[in-house]
């Protein structure tokens, strides 16, 4: 056990260090490749961190566990918004105003509509959706990768110009790698601590694990607000849920059937989609999310929680 403790704090300690740094490597890398930091954001930190998911979903895949993938890549997306925008909000409230913001949202709302009526109509994810969002995947990279600054975000990113390049590029593998890194190992000894408590299988993979799979989420949204950067918090929470639909779900079909099961049908997707909307909703009316929506949000998963220990059971 006290292995398992020194692994835990050695997990945190990677993790804070990570997102101590990243976010100054992302600004400084948007200032030197004159793209939009919220671009590298979502480019860097939500694909970086959705890396995990991608990987998960396809060694499941390709065990025939489809439950896994679904559970996986739908079960992070409430996670990202109910729990990590939460988590942030609670520290600082998150302005939703950026148009790159509702840009992405728009995108993430037609993405998640095509995989909940796949789902429900087929009772699986088909080829030729898996194809489509692929090629989604692909487009909207290039879209992004496109995209210039404009003179208010060039300004704010003229901080970056205190790192140089190469301390920069350090800075932004380092982070991803220490984010990705540190969650695993906190997530490890978290579950060799509960094992030894005698906590559920269950209840280990309903908490712990599908918590600790968003503390790199977590770590560089709170380390985004710290540093003033709203458009990068929001932009990596919701660019991250887009890459686990589209690289997560697309990529892993085009290797493995993906029927979808009962549990997914009733609670996952209705779930995904209903936090989704709201937080779509809160975009488009520019309303922020403070303390108060960030207590709602969390209660809210406290229930999708119970109602999986319930079924689960």
């Amino acid at each position: 056990m006290f292995i398992s403790i020194l692994t835990l704090a050695s997990g945190l300690t990677i993790l804070l260090i990570a997102a101590h740094v990243i976010i100054p490597g992302t600004i400084s890398v948007s200032y030197y490749f004159r793209v939009p930091a919220h671009v590298v954001a979502v480019l860097l930190i939500a694909a970086g961190t959705s890396a995990p998911e991608l990987i998960v979903a396809i060694q499941a895949g390709l065990n025939g566990t489809p439950q896994i993938v679904w559970g996986n890549i739908i079960g992070s997306n409430i996670t990202n918004i109910l729990v990590v925008l939460s988590i942030s909000g609670l520290f600082f409230p998150i302005n939703t105003t950026d148009t790159a913001t509702k840009r992405d949202m728009i995108l993430l709302l037609a993405i998640s509509a095509i995989i909940t009526i796949s789902a429900y109509y087929f009772s699986s994810l088909p080829l030729s959706v898996s194809i489509l969002l692929v090629i989604i995947l692909t487009c909207y990279t290039l879209y992004l990768v496109r995209l210039e600054p404009d003179e208010d975000e060039a300004e704010k990113n003229t901080e970056g110009s205190e790192l140089s390049f190469k301390r920069s590029l350090i800075y932004c593998v380092a982070g991803v790698t220490g984010l990705v890194l540190g969650a695993d190992l906190m997530v490890n000894a978290a579950v060799e601590l509960a094992v030894a408590l005698s906590i559920s299988k269950t209840v280990i993979g309903l908490t712990i694990i599908a918590f600790g799979t968003s503390l790199p989420e977590i770590a560089a949204a709170i380390a985004s607000l710290f540093h003033r950067r709203v458009d990068m918090a929001l932009g990596s929470i919701i660019g991250s849920n887009i890459f686990n639909i589209v690289a997560g779900l697309g990529i892993t079909r085009l290797v493995s059937e993906l029927p979808v099961t009962n549990e997914i049908l009733i609670i996952g997707i209705p779930t995904m989609t209903l936090s989704t909307l709201i937080l779509a909703l809160l975009i488009f009316l520019k309303q922020p999310l403070g303390k108060i929506i960030s207590i709602c949000f969390l209660a809210t998963y406290c229930l999708f929680l119970s109602l999986n220990l319930a079924i689960g059971g």
